[in-house]
C-alpha cells in the first residue's frame, strides 16, 4: 500500500504521469481470466447524460436499425475526456503494454427492432496468425443501460483463450449478456468471442465504444485521415498522443518523422523544409 491507500499494482504511469487507479489490478486479472471486465460508475450520471445530449444532436445515423457514427474525434469534441480519461488509458496500457493508439471512437444507439448481431473478434481485421499476444482491447461506456431485453453485449467467457477454434454461433457455445446501469465501463481482449444482442423493446439503446491497438500497428480507423489538422491543434497533448501523434516504439521507431518527436514536428513539416533549420525540434 502506499500513501493514497492504493496497491502498487493499482498504479500506472500513463504518458509520463502517475496514475492511481483504486481496483485496476483486479479488473486487468478479471480480462486475462475470463476475458472482459465490467466497471459500474465509470461516469456519473451528470456526465452520462450530457454525453446522451451531446451525442445525439452532434452525429449523423447512417443505419436504419443502428444509428452508427465512427470518426468521432472527427466530429465532435464531447467525448475527448473519456477517450483521454487516465483510468481507460491505465486499463488498456495494462492489457497491451504502453505502447498503445486509439483505433475506433463510435457511436452505437440500438434502435427498437435492431437484429442480434454474429458472435466475430475484432483482432480479426488484422491476419496474424493465432495464437498472438493480445493487440487490441475494447472499451464500451454505456449512455443508457443496457439490458437483455434492449441488446446488452453478448460475451464468450474464455473465448479469447480459444486460439485453435473458429468463432461459432449460440447454440454451439454459451454466453453471457452484459446487463448493466448507464454509465459502466465494459471492457473486454479482441480474442474475445462477442457481438451485440437484439433490441426488442420500444426505446433505443446508446453507447460509445473506445477501441485501442498498439501504436506501431494500422488503426482500424484513420485517425490521421479522420481527425481534421486543425481539431487536432484543439486537442489536450494526451489526447493528441494517444490519437497516433507519438513515438510507436523509439525514435527511431514506426511513428517518427526525421527522428524527431512527430508530435512536435506536426506544424513544421512543408514540402522542401530544412530537416538542419536550427528551429527544428531535436533529435530524439
Amino acid at each position: 500500500m502506499n500513501s493514497n491507500g492504493d496497491t502498487n499494482a493499482d498504479i500506472a504511469t500513463v504518458y509520463g504521469e502517475e496514475v492511481h487507479v483504486p481496483g485496476l489490478a483486479g479488473w486487468l486479472a478479471e480480462i486475462d481470466e475470463r476475458g472482459y471486465a465490467v466497471i459500474p460508475d465509470w461516469i456519473g450520471p451528470e456526465r452520462v447524460k450530457r454525453l446522451g445530449e451531446d451525442l445525439r444532436r452532434e452525429v449523423n445515423p447512417i443505419d436504419k436499425t443502428m444509428v452508427r457514427a465512427h470518426n468521432l474525434l472527427g466530429k465532435t469534441r464531447c467525448v475527448d475526456d473519456l477517450v483521454c480519461d487516465p483510468r481507460l488509458l491505465a486499463l488498456a496500457q495494462g492489457v497491451l503494454g504502453d505502447k498503445i493508439q486509439v483505433s475506433v471512437v463510435a457511436m452505437f444507439d440500438l434502435l427498437p427492432g435492431a437484429k442480434a448481431q454474429g458472435l466475430h473478434q475484432d483482432d480479426g481485421l488484422w491476419p496474424l496468425p493465432r495464437p498472438h499476444p493480445p493487440f487490441v482491447v475494447n472499451g464500451v461506456i454505456a449512455a443508457d443501460d443496457f439490458t437483455k431485453e434492449n441488446g446488452a453485449t453478448v460475451l464468450v467467457p474464455g473465448s479469447h483463450k480459444w486460439h485453435d477454434q473458429e468463432v461459432r454461433q449460440p447454440p454451439d457455445v454459451a454466453t453471457v449478456q452484459v446487463e448493466m446501469g448507464a454509465g459502466s465501463l465494459l471492457v473486454w481482449t479482441g480474442a474475445m468471442w462477442h457481438g451485440g444482442g437484439a433490441n426488442t423493446t420500444d426505446q433505443s439503446r446508446l453507447a460509445i465504444a473506445i477501441n485501442f491497438n498498439l501504436s506501431y500497428l494500422r488503426q482500424q480507423e484513420n485517425q490521421y485521415i479522420g481527425v481534421p489538422r486543425e481539431e487536432v491543434a484543439k486537442m489536450p497533448e494526451r489526447l493528441r498522443r494517444v490519437l497516433g501523434y507519438q513515438h510507436g516504439m523509439s525514435f527511431v521507431g514506426p511513428g517518427m518523422v526525421d527522428l524527431r518527436d512527430p508530435l512536435e514536428m506536426v506544424d513544421r513539416v512543408h514540402f522542401g523544409y530544412d530537416v538542419n533549420d536550427p528551429d527544428m525540434p531535436a533529435i530524439g
